[in-house]
């Protein structure tokens, strides 16, 4: 079993361009610098040679279970295996120009109001983040980057020029909920650093708003952040804390309480799933459908958390396919059916996932079939999903000649 250099000797090496760019052939390069074999990376992030050896040929998908558990022992971070950012489509798409000054926005939480701005009446601003909002839940980066900015700078000033008070709870409220689309597009375009600190001042605002559903969602997630990176432990402690923080809401029964307290045990649920605990899964889902039953309807906007019955039936396939129970998954999969409003990141995921599914399971026409819907459903978010990159490269390599339609997918992710 080969060593783990330190860290100062890890500083030394330059991380040569593979001839093949997918994350399999990114942690096959990052193995040998780290002087690891095949065999000696499995051991260690508890994987099967077999698995290690398909992702590193770029026949099997590198899943997030995968990537998460080898980024662990390699000491690299998950975005750096995955290639993101995808700069060379976010500049065709016009998105790498809203990073910084999404940045130079997040940086300015403390530095008081702005002479310069003159903020309007809360119930326009108010207005203007429920549509943002919306935005992110609709997948539509454009929007978010070119608005965002300025509304962060136009709360940061109102909160600064308000006294303590109900107004000033609601622009607090209003500020946190701007941080939590800075995290949803920075975090989707792969810009996770970014991601973290918008969610980190999203808490300090939820604070401020006196709201502990809106911390509660904001640890909903850091731990899916955890999750990215395998720490199915503290992901499941993270939602235990938000799960105390709904203790103190004044109607526990209230349908943003219950949709608030479902969206945490649906998180339990794929934390679990990740962790391949099965009997925990069952556990979880059952509570999350409980508070669906409850409420009694979708409610997709209800502190933006997508909760409803529909969503359960969702992370029913989309546990299933974290547990490796693909024929489940496709059974469960037939009794879905999105209603039309229903969130198109929801919508969008659940294409991709099982896409995922399908690949694993060797189908090529219905995996293909899937990518085609979810970026027909949620183009931005296919984009810019790494699993959307994998699957395709997965169905390319299989064939000795792609269908068109294949290569048109690839070439429309920059593969």
């Amino acid at each position: 079993m080969g060593t783990v250099p330190s860290v100062e000797a890890r500083t030394e090496f330059t991380m040569p361009q593979s001839n093949e760019e997918h994350t399999g052939a990114r942690i096959a390069d990052y193995r040998k610098l780290r002087q690891l074999t095949q065999t000696a990376l499995a051991q260690r992030s508890f994987l099967s040679r077999g698995t290690i050896a398909k992702v590193e040929r770029g026949l099997a998908p590198a899943t997030p279970s995968v990537v998460a558990a080898v980024a662990r022992v390699l000491q690299v971070d998950v975005a750096e295996l995955n290639g993101q950012p995808y700069t060379s489509e976010l500049r065709q798409d016009h998105l790498d120009r809203l990073i910084s000054p999404l940045s130079e926005a997040l940086d300015m939480y403390d530095l008081g109001p702005d002479p310069h701005i003159t903020p309007r009446p809360i119930d326009q601003v108010e207005s203007d983040v429920r549509a943002l909002c919306a935005g992110a839940s609709a997948t539509e980066y454009k929007d978010i980057g070119s608005k965002l900015p300025g509304l962060l700078g136009e709360l940061t000033t109102m909160a600064s020029l308000l006294s303590p008070g109900e107004n000033y709870r609601r622009a607090a409220s209003s500020l946190s909920w701007c941080y939590w689309v800075a995290y949803e597009f920075a975090y989707r375009v792969g810009y996770h650093d970014l991601a973290t600190i918008a969610l980190e001042r999203m808490g300090w605002m939820a604070e401020q708003a006196q709201d502990p559903l809106l911390l509660a969602i904001r640890l909903n997630k850091r731990s899916s952040m955890l999750l990215r990176r395998g720490n199915n432990q503290m992901s499941l402690q993270v939602v235990t804390r938000g799960h105390r923080l709904i203790g103190q809401v004044e109607q526990p029964e209230s349908v943003e309480a219950l949709a608030v307290t479902g969206s945490l045990h649906l998180a339990s649920a794929i934390a679990a799933a990740q962790a391949k605990d099965a009997d925990a899964v069952t556990g979880y889902m059952g509570l999350a459908r409980e508070m669906a039953k409850k409420i009694g309807r979708d409610v997709p906007d209800v502190y933006w958390s997508s909760f409803g019955l529909t969503n359960v039936q969702h992370f029913d396939v989309a546990t299933s396919v974290e547990l490796g129970e693909l024929g489940e998954a496709v059974k469960l999969s037939k009794k879905l059916h999105f209603p039309e409003t229903h969130p198109r990141m929801r919508v969008g995921r659940y294409y991709i996932e099982m896409a995922r599914a399908y690949a694993q399971m060797g189908k090529t026409e219905p995996a293909e079939r899937f990518l085609v819907r979810a970026r027909k459903v949620a183009p931005q978010q296919a984009r810019y999903h790494p699993l959307v990159r994998e699957t395709i490269g997965v169905l390319v390599r299989r064939q000795r000649r792609s269908p068109e339609s294949l290569s048109s997918l690839a070439a429309w992710v920059g593969m």
